[in-house]
């Protein structure tokens, strides 16, 4: 009887563990299942778990959960306490079916803190592992990751890895075409790094006919974005700006990112005012987009020759590039601290002390090698770039003075011509009242013709025949009274030449403004021609 009652209850504790034990699965498995659909809920039902009931096992599928539901939320994971905890559980567990995405989100952290070895290395196993198990949404999530950490420095492998990703994705069931939009924007960015802009456009094109089926504002602002990039590298300022100008307007909420790319865009176009206006209406809050920010006012201010406004903004562009260095020495600095603590605590408990001290001392001569090679490079760049700028002043003001010699130049043999053909006006009048003849027409022959023509395609960089190449339905006739607008002649002279009255010359003015479709626009005829 006694043996009975032992049984049961040894069952009983065993059903009540047993329990337990299940009832923390279950909500690891619910939360598991929610990531894809709903992440949020996810992490509300992860919250309600009792860490410190959990197995190491369970702690440690506890932790990747969280971190996936956190990813899927849309936050960046930028601190890996919680996800070391999965990454040490997993590491030597290539079987397990969530090595691979463990892998993958500890690639994806390490990218997001700029340790690019460490990263290529973990998406590279997330890659391989995951063909093995047939995960072909983690594989090609873990190229796409690998292909954006290597397109700056070996861009035609960043676009073979880019396409692989692609091609996987599009054969995926349900596949979704937020992700193949991103997808085909990666491709396209890798492409256009490898110098292939006409190949990124395309790419481009076809992420944005899937964004514009989505009709979903954010997605297409991000499209926008990359063929504003596109454009840029084509050197189409106009087209760039108004791709950015369609991004920053397009975007749900403001995007300090896209401004300053706006403002970029006004700065290639020449629109120094509107460069200026959407760099006052950006507050930076962190000393990357602040440097971008006193960047771009320096290179306007060169442009608009205001020498001294530009290197006041070069030297708060500085001043926010060496924070930038100094934040991230210390995150590194951290990181390998912390790195070195937990290992150091390890070894004790293993007995380990001695090798750990040696880690600690190389760890810090390579954190301080660091250090002084960057602050050593920091020094070579801002002596560079202020001999960049001297540079560049210089070159502004031989341009300028070049400009307008030729200018000058250009003028006088016009005034040289209008000279020409008002002496001959003059002339043949004088010759006409001699004669007796009353008539108040002054031909000129087809040689003088000729002559004018041949003088102004040569002063006028091919005037004549750009005006006929853009209005191919002028006559002859037609394109003689361009020329001699082109060349400033006044209307007194164009009725001697026409032998017609001025208040004719005008009509005839007012009318052709048809023939070169500037009809119903303030603009005049001679205007217009003078711009041409």
């Amino acid at each position: 009887m006694n043996n009975k009652v032992i049984i049961i209850l040894f069952l009983l504790a065993a059903f009540l563990v047993t329990g337990c034990k299940e009832t923390h699965n279950r909500a690891i498995d619910l939360a598991y299942r929610l990531t894809a659909t709903a992440p949020d809920s996810a992490l509300s039902v992860l919250n309600g778990v009792d860490q410190a009931k959990l197995s190491k096992a369970e702690m440690a599928r506890y932790a990747l959960v969280y971190t996936i539901a956190q990813d899927k939320s849309g936050l960046d994971v930028d601190n890996d306490s919680l996800l070391r905890t999965a990454y040490t559980y997993y590491n030597n567990r290539e079987q397990d079916s969530l090595y691979a995405k463990c892998e993958y989100y500890m690639g994806k952290y390490y990218m997001l803190n700029d340790s690019t070895e460490l990263a290529l290395g973990c998406l590279q196993k997330a890659a391989n592992v995951s063909k093995q198990h047939r995960d072909k949404y983690t594989q090609c999530m873990a190229l796409e990751k690998y292909s954006r950490v290597i397109r700056q420095t070996d861009p035609q492998r960043a676009v073979k890895v880019a396409g692989i990703a692609e091609n996987i994705y599009n054969k995926l069931p349900g596949a979704s075409k937020y992700n193949t939009i991103y997808l085909k924007l990666n491709a396209s960015m890798a492409l256009l790094l490898a110098g292939n802009a006409a190949s990124a456009a395309t790419k481009c094109n076809e992420a944005f006919i899937i964004a514009s089926e989505l009709k979903d504002s954010d997605i297409l602002s991000d499209v926008y974005q990359d063929m504003a990039a596109i454009e840029k590298q084509r050197k189409d300022f106009t087209m760039a700006l108004r791709y950015s100008k369609a991004s920053y307007s397009t975007c749900s909420k403001f995007d300090i990112s896209k401004a300053l790319n706006l403002a970029t865009a006004y700065l290639d176009a020449d629109s120094l005012s509107s460069c200026k206006k959407i760099l006052n209406s950006i507050h930076p809050d962190n000393a990357e987009y602040k440097y971008i920010d006193f960047n771009i006012r320096h290179l306007a201010s060169i442009k608009a020759h205001d020498y001294d406004v530009a290197y006041n903004n070069a030297d708060s562009a500085y001043y926010y590039l060496e924070q930038m260095y100094d934040n991230q020495l210390d995150s590194k600095q951290e990181y390998y601290n912390s790195l070195v603590k937990t290992k150091y605590e390890k070894g004790v408990a293993k007995g380990e002390a001695r090798l750990l001290s040696w880690l600690i001392v190389v760890t810090s001569l390579f954190a301080l090698t660091i250090i002084l090679f960057i602050l050593h490079s920091y020094r070579q760049y801002k002596s560079t770039a202020k001999d960049k700028l001297k540079a560049e002043q210089e070159k502004l003001l031989q341009e300028e003075r070049i400009h307008n010699e030729e200018l000058h130049h250009k003028e006088i043999q016009l005034s040289t011509m209008r000279s020409f053909i008002l002496r001959r006006i003059d002339t043949a009048q004088k010759i006409q009242e001699l004669r007796g003849n009353k008539t108040d027409t002054v031909p000129l022959t087809e040689e003088d013709w000729e002559e004018i023509r041949l003088f102004v395609d040569g002063v006028e960089s091919n005037f004549v025949s750009r005006l006929h190449s853009t209005f191919p339905d002028l006559s002859d006739d037609d394109i003689r009274l361009m020329m001699l607008l082109r060349l400033k002649m006044p209307t007194k002279a164009l009725a001697l030449i026409y032998g017609i009255s001025e208040k004719s010359i005008k009509q005839k003015l007012f009318v052709y403004k048809a023939k070169v479709g500037i009809s119903g626009e303030k603009v005049s005829l001679r205007t217009f021609i003078e711009a041409f």
